[in-house]
């Protein structure tokens, strides 16, 4: 008989969402977009986060309250984190996370405008695996870290920024857990200068 795929107990796992004010986002853009049409940006994009992350309960880190309240009227939970950056913001959402039984929690960026189901990143995964791995999704630039599937109960040190990939690699290896790099479009197109947005944009229409 074929073996059965590992299944994984989703109510144990939670999405990990920081969002800042809707009108600070995507400053970069300023040249590119109007205020109005880089908000509109923006819920579009966390939208396709917040989709792509039904299967589980969300957890919205945020410290605005308009964001509190479009993540409210979208079933997620909302961790209200007034400190400045986003290591604290990731840290209090993976801490929340735990704080309600969750056993693994993904983070991800809320601006990825071709984020898919969430779901995808456990497939044929054990729970063994899982519990003592990181798995990273990178940009597709291999700098930043758009994802991560981790461990609640780790003391994992976030490391958001500018080769935040290899940062965070390396304090994998440090802690002595296995590693697993997920290279997927879905989840490396992120939206931070004209050029991300051009990419998104060509790439989204050549699959349709």
């Amino acid at each position: 008989m074929p073996s059965r795929a590992p299944t994984i107990d989703f109510s144990r796992v939670g999405v990990v969402v920081p969002i800042k004010a809707f009108h600070q986002a995507k400053e970069r853009l300023s040249d590119l977009l109007t205020p109005a049409e880089r908000i509109a940006l923006t819920k579009h994009c966390a939208e396709q986060v917040i989709r792509a992350a039904q299967k589980f309960e969300t957890f919205v880190v945020c410290d605005d309250p308009q964001v509190a309240q479009w993540a409210r009227e979208r079933s997620a939970q909302v961790v209200w984190q007034p400190e400045v950056g986003l290591n604290l913001a990731v840290r209090a959402g993976v801490d929340f996370a735990k704080s309600r039984d969750k056993a693994l929690a993904i983070v991800s960026h809320s601006d990825l405008p071709l984020a898919t189901d969430f779901a995808a990143l456990l497939a044929d995964q054990t729970d063994d695996f899982l519990a003592s791995s990181i798995t990273l999704a990178p940009d597709r630039h291999h700098d930043g870290t758009n994802v991560i599937v981790l461990p609640t109960n780790l003391d994992f040190e976030f490391c958001y920024g500018k080769r935040s990939f290899d940062a965070h690699r390396r304090i994998a290896e440090k802690l002595g857990l296995q590693l697993r790099v997920i290279d997927d479009a879905s989840f490396a197109v992120d939206i931070d200068t004209a050029e991300d947005l051009a990419f998104a944009q060509q790439l989204k229409t050549s699959n349709k």
